[in-house]
């Protein structure tokens, strides 16, 4: 079962992935969730997936790596979706695709319970919102890494090498994808977290650029990427904390072959097919552990641990939340709502 992220949170804010995902497959099935309470979504998904188990099903994550605000069943080109807090899916989906799923009824919270429900709600949203703002100062710093590594980049030697490496493969497919884009990976308030188990089950061969300042592999990664999509190819992306258009992984499942990026502090667990060592791309080397360098870099690293925890902090009010208005879930009818769901997908 391939796991993705719907969307990121980053140096740019809330991003999602949604409008890349569905906007060239007209003929797909849409189902969308509007209703119930995060406890009943939950449990509505985990019975929905229990339910069509056999099929190859992709689970969509928020920015929660243990939660899943939708589904995808490949084999019949349908999804169900969480349309609702942070991800509005309905402005972006055309008209023929709004058949709304209801999971429960409408709840009438005592009013000192929903005063409490609230003040949580504002609370994490709060703590997102300086999460978004360390990443954003995390993302000048490393503009001004890259600015300093910039005049020492040797780029005749790197665009032949994106050339030879990158663009052949996809000169060579004759398959042809959707041109979905579709997230890996994502900060979470446990860390950056990568469904390592998506590239196992995706791709053949891997491509590891071992890069601590990011620079070199951004570029690479970047002209891949906009080549591919130039070609409508599936791209499976890995978007960094730096923003959405800044990636740590690329996966191009037609070619069955994964990019990646790797640090000191970031080391994927497999073995890659071939590694790069960026050093081969700079005229002068020594810039590269250079003092100034290394202090960039670790406070860089220092902003991204502080966003982390601010993460963390925003999780810990939405479990608040979610157990102050636990006791009125009404957890049956949300299985018996899976039950007809994957009833009336299937017949």
């Amino acid at each position: 079962m391939k796991k993705f992220f719907s969307s990121i949170i980053c140096s740019n804010g809330y991003c999602s992935t949604y409008n890349t995902i569905y906007k060239r497959d007209l003929n797909a099935r849409v189902y969308i969730v509007n209703d119930g309470d995060d406890y009943e979504r939950s449990i509505f998904f985990k019975t929905l997936v229990k339910n069509l188990r056999g099929y190859n099903i992709s689970l969509f994550n928020p920015f929660y790596d243990e939660s899943i605000d939708g589904i995808y069943i490949e084999n019949l080109n349908t999804y169900i979706l969480s349309d609702g807090g942070y991800n509005k899916i309905s402005p972006i989906l055309p008209k023929i695709w709004e058949k709304y799923i209801s999971i429960t009824d409408e709840k009438d919270y005592p009013k000192d319970l929903l005063r409490e429900a609230l003040i949580h709600k504002a609370r994490e949203y709060n703590h997102y919102k300086n999460s978004c703002k360390l990443l954003n100062q995390a993302s000048v710093v490393k503009e001004r890494l890259h600015n300093s590594l910039s005049p020492y980049l040797d780029e005749d030697r790197i665009v032949t090498f994106i050339q030879k490496l990158g663009l052949r493969h996809i000169k060579r497919t004759t398959e042809k994808g959707n041109g979905k884009v579709r997230c890996l990976s994502s900060p979470t308030p446990l860390g950056i977290h990568t469904h390592y188990d998506t590239i196992f089950e995706i791709c053949d061969d891997i491509i590891n650029i071992t890069d601590e300042t990011a620079f070199v592999g951004a570029i690479i990664l970047g002209v891949i990427k906009n080549y591919a999509v130039k070609e409508k190819l599936e791209i499976i992306a890995s978007p960094s904390y730096f923003g959405k258009d800044f990636f740590q992984f690329l996966l191009l499942p037609s070619l069955k072959l994964a990019f990646c990026i790797s640090d000191t502090s970031h080391q994927p667990p497999f073995k890659s097919q071939i590694e790069i060592n960026i050093q081969r791309f700079f005229t002068d080397k020594a810039f590269l552990t250079s003092e100034k360098t290394k202090t960039l870099i670790s406070v860089e690293n220092s902003l991204l641990d502080k966003a982390v925890l601010s993460l963390y902090e925003g999780r810990d009010e939405r479990f608040k939340y979610s157990n102050s208005t636990k006791n009125f879930s009404d957890i049956e009818r949300a299985k018996e709502s899976a039950d007809k769901i994957a009833e009336r997908i299937l017949n």
